[in-house]
């Protein structure tokens, strides 16, 4: 199974689509007061900054191992034997 690259117009459409749906539903059926709209905005975005801050302090793996540089010059070919 071949894990693919992180695609984020995806991510961008889908926050836009959420913000359009929370505007509805906050607006039109008076979920939530102003004072608790602002409330879970600040709660949301320091949610998304400490997920931000995660995500970089993870560490990577290379994806694929780098070889060695051989130098050139004198080589122990028992050491090193080439085919």
């Amino acid at each position: 199974m071949n894990r693919h690259p992180f695609r984020w117009e995806g991510l961008a459409f889908g926050l836009f689509f959420l913000a359009i749906v929370g505007n509805w539903a906050v607006w039109e059926r008076d979920l939530l007061s102003t004072r608790e709209l602002s409330l879970t905005a600040s709660g949301v975005l320091i949610l998304l900054g400490v997920i931000g801050i995660a995500a970089t302090l993870r560490p990577t793996r290379p994806s694929q191992p780098t070889p060695h540089p051989v130098p050139e010059g004198d080589h122990d070919e028992e050491a090193d034997p080439q085919h």
